[in-house]
């Protein structure tokens, strides 16, 4: 897979990861914000989107510094599978996620742990399609078969 191709089906997961895991917050915003509109539309657009902006950037981010990365070290030691990926997304969202959101609301520690849900999702979700999109035909697993395991 070339650059391009890389950075595109990054880009693919990111976006596609953020729609899962930021749509619930951002439909919430929009239902919320929605009579605020007629009054000054493009400060209330922007507080509509910003649930899926913050998740797009966030998923963006841990692409480029923890997927790729990750995807270079798993293929090369031959481990790459949806579910090392995956994991390491839920993990990778949820952690920083948790942690900015306890900074924030110290006292509040349900809402720390709804926040740190909704990036586990988007998280894992990114991870998921960047296994489905770029990696599972180019993955090299030397794991055996389930022929020769049985054999």
């Amino acid at each position: 897979m070339g650059t391009r191709a890389s950075l595109l089906a990054g880009a693919k997961a990111a976006f596609l990861g953020a729609l899962v895991g930021t749509s619930l917050p951002t439909l919430l915003m929009v239902v919320v914000l929605a009579g605020s509109v007629a009054a000054d539309p493009g400060p209330v657009l922007i507080a509509m989107l910003l649930p899926f902006g913050t998740g797009f950037l966030a998923a963006a981010v841990g692409m480029v510094v923890l997927g790729w990365p990750l995807t270079a070290w798993l293929h090369r030691a031959g481990r790459e599978s949806r579910r090392a990926y995956v994991v390491t997304g839920l993990t990778a969202g949820a952690l920083p996620t948790g942690a900015l959101a306890h900074v924030l609301f110290g006292e509040f520690l349900l809402m720390s742990a709804v926040i740190a849900a909704f990036g586990a999702l988007t998280g894992g979700a990114t991870a998921h399609f960047w296994w489905s999109g770029a990696r599972k035909d180019r993955a090299m697993v030397h794991a055996p078969t389930l022929e020769a395991i049985f054999d």
